[in-house]
């Protein structure tokens, strides 16, 4: 199963730490939080990432490179105009090809197990990994199927998916969000499927939540992996960078 990361965003919430860099490279615990991110999917055994871009491109191309020194093969989905959340798997089609894949936000701070997917056999258009919040609003579950009713959704989409390319067949490269313009129309068909994880969970928002992380996970490890940032020795293949229209 492949993985895709959406990293084209601009940040705009965590401004000004954003100007200067995208959000997938703010530092935490002396290391970009992309690169937590790509050491914890190798190690949950997946090889083959995609990753778009928009906002400060080169830089997270740079820092990231082509995957060698994470044990893994990336390639970039780069969007000369921003495509929104589902518009950047509209535009990355081509490379994500028919399988089900394994979708995650750029802004992820997560214990979550991702190997749990390796096998993972999606019987539906979507399955959609949820938390509870105070403000909790994007749906609610009944018997594993998300619904979406102004008076009873409580729960708050993670940031974590397994999606059918199916929920994009025939769509044109445009704007589209995920949510509202992909899945809606399989909710209401009862196709989406989801579950609630209490675990460590953070999207990075605010510099509260950069300060919560950092308080709750106090001995964060690289287990003896010196990862270096903008590395200038990966030769990145611009085979690997795939542009859209």
């Amino acid at each position: 199963m492949k993985i895709f990361i959406l990293a084209a965003g601009f940040g705009k919430r965590l401004r000004p730490f954003t100007k200067k860099f995208p959000k997938p490279l703010i530092k935490i615990k002396k290391k970009p939080l992309i690169h937590w991110n790509l050491i914890k999917i190798r190690k949950a055994g997946f090889k083959n990432i995609v990753i778009n871009t928009h906002y400060l491109s080169n830089k997270i191309i740079r820092s990231v490179g082509s995957g060698k020194k994470y044990g893994l093969k990336i390639t970039y989905s780069h969007e000369e105009e921003i495509k929104g959340t589902g518009g950047a798997l509209v535009t990355a089609k081509k490379i994500i090809q028919k399988e089900p894949f394994l979708l995650i936000s750029g802004d992820l701070w997560s214990d979550y197990p991702f190997e749990k997917f390796l096998d993972f056999k999606l019987k539906k258009a979507a399955h959609l990994i949820f938390v509870r919040e105070k403000k909790s609003k994007d749906a609610y579950l009944e018997a594993g199927i998300v619904k979406n009713s102004k008076t009873k959704n409580n729960l708050t989409y993670a940031g974590i998916a397994v999606i059918n390319p199916k929920i994009f067949k025939g769509l044109k490269e445009d704007y589209y969000d995920l949510w509202t313009d992909l899945l809606q129309k399989y909710v209401k068909q009862n196709e989406v499927t989801g579950e609630i994880y209490s675990g460590d969970l953070i999207n990075l928002n605010s510099k509260k939540n950069i300060i919560n992380i950092h308080i709750q996970n106090p001995k964060v490890s690289l287990d003896n992996f010196d990862y270096i940032v903008s590395p200038e020795h990966d030769n990145l293949n611009g085979s690997n960078v795939i542009n859209s229209k």
